[in-house]
């Protein structure tokens, strides 16, 4: 077995399930802390996280509260009661960070945040920076002046009437069948995450997979989105902090590139150092999970290795 699990209590009770996969018998590179997307797991990770590992990095990848394993059961996968969805998820990430530091005092953090974990390390930088070495953004996004706009001013309208607590199918069609729309004709509901279509078959066949989600954790991420983008907050992510963002030019999320490129511009604006842009031809969503993914992990390994020191 290469990795290990356990789980620690948040400081509102809720418990949180974590994967480590150690690093014996060679030189520690390096720690990675992945935060993954929304309806997703950080099992999803194994294969980079394995890769990493391989290289004498140890990494550490927790579940979202009412995701994956951090759910009590899978009646609960995405059902979220709370006050802040973005909020809490970060704290989770911080108290998972304090591990990660009792274990290796010595060592700084390189966050990798995908999607919705990309939105959440993001703001997570601008709150403890210090603690990471460099940052990774896979399949980030900017606000979407139109999509974005329209679900945060609906989801707010629709909570007031029918409370936060469950699922609404308009945000759902919106946002994910929107999405799916750029691939027409579709094969499946989650065409949009990769060209690779047994990648896309595992991931709809996955039982931790959630479609069905509290109006909650809607509102809460594009509130998120929001003030992460906006320019404040990029300026209050350390200067000195390597960042690599990478996607694929046909990510509906990114807005096929164009909201990635809005992204990497401000960081350069708001003065980041070290900055890298990737954008791969004819990717989708999940260029971990696509049909060039070996190439994409050897760049990001590629890329770490030049930051990081034994």
């Amino acid at each position: 077995m290469v990795f290990i699990t356990d789980t620690y209590k948040t400081k509102d009770e809720e418990t949180i399930f974590y994967y480590k996969w150690e690093v014996k018998k060679m030189p520690l590179k390096g720690i990675v802390q992945i935060s993954h997307g929304v309806g997703e797991h950080a099992g999803r990770y194994h294969s980079i996280a394995k890769l990493l590992q391989e290289k004498g990095y140890e990494v550490y990848a927790n579940d979202h509260r009412v995701h994956g394993k951090s759910a009590e059961n899978k009646n609960d996968l995405g059902f979220y009661d709370g006050d802040n969805y973005f909020d809490d998820a970060i704290n989770d990430m911080r108290q998972l960070t304090e591990i990660i530091k009792n274990e290796h005092p010595n060592k700084k953090i390189i966050l990798f945040g995908h999607s919705m974990g990309s939105l959440l390390s993001r703001d997570y930088v601008t709150k403890y920076g210090d603690d990471l070495e460099a940052l990774i953004l896979s399949g980030t996004a900017s606000f979407m002046k139109g999509l974005g706009t329209f679900g945060l001013y609906s989801a707010k309208v629709i909570s007031k009437f029918k409370g936060r607590e469950r699922s609404n199918q308009l945000l759902k069609s919106v946002f994910f069948s929107e999405f799916n729309k750029k691939f027409k004709p579709n094969r499946t509901k989650v065409d949009w995450i990769s060209r690779d279509e047994n990648e896309v078959d595992l991931f709809e066949a996955d039982p931790y997979r959630i479609e069905d989600f509290s109006l909650s954790v809607f509102l809460d991420i594009l509130k998120g989105s929001k003030k992460i983008n906006e320019k404040s907050t990029f300026k209050k992510t350390p200067k000195a902090l390597p960042i690599f963002i990478f996607s694929g030019d046909k990510d509906p999320v990114g807005e096929m590139g164009e909201g990635v490129k809005r992204v990497a511009e401000n960081y350069k604006k708001a003065g980041i150092k070290d900055l890298t842009l990737k954008l791969y031809e004819g990717g989708r969503h999940e260029m971990l999970n696509e049909v060039n993914k070996e190439e994409v992990q050897q760049d990001v390994i590629n890329w770490l290795e030049k930051r990081t020191k034994v």
